[in-house]
């Protein structure tokens, strides 16, 4: 690895997930770049879209639209956002809240991509909400 930085941790992790059978220093290296890849989104405060896949993987009830679906619906609202974070939010916004809005009748697409764009578009946040959330909230880590 020349430099440290996300997309090339990215690599590497996929270079070791990729292989036939993992070895103890295989693993081991693969521990270690998971936290160099924790650190760097710390260091970076950055929300990367591996951390929008770990996020919507994890949720229960599991995520209702993959991010083609997302950013398919995000387009068409005409809002301009991050694709991964789009996901992440309109996904966890349905995980969280989903059981109620269809008990009233409030379940669409549309109604979702509104209020994971107003979400993301928090004026009165911190910078990098979606990534804050992740980090502070989600990830228990």
């Amino acid at each position: 690895m020349d430099y440290i930085t996300i997309p090339n941790i990215e690599k590497e992790i996929k270079h070791i997930l990729g292989t036939k059978q993992m070895s103890r220093d295989s693993l081991e290296m693969f521990v270690l770049l998971c936290k160099a890849m924790k650190y760097m989104s710390h260091v970076n405060n950055t929300f990367t879209e591996h951390d929008a896949k770990m996020w919507v993987r994890s949720m229960d009830p599991p995520a209702r639209w993959n991010m083609e679906q997302t950013t398919s619906v995000m387009r068409q609202m005409g809002y301009h956002h991050e694709p991964f974070a789009f996901y992440a939010v309109i996904n966890a916004l349905v995980s969280d809240y989903g059981k109620t809005m269809a008990k009233y009748g409030a379940d669409k697409a549309e109604l979702w991509a509104e209020l994971a764009h107003d979400w993301l578009e928090d004026k009165d946040a911190e910078p990098d909400k979606v990534g804050r959330y992740w980090r502070d909230i989600v990830s228990h880590e």
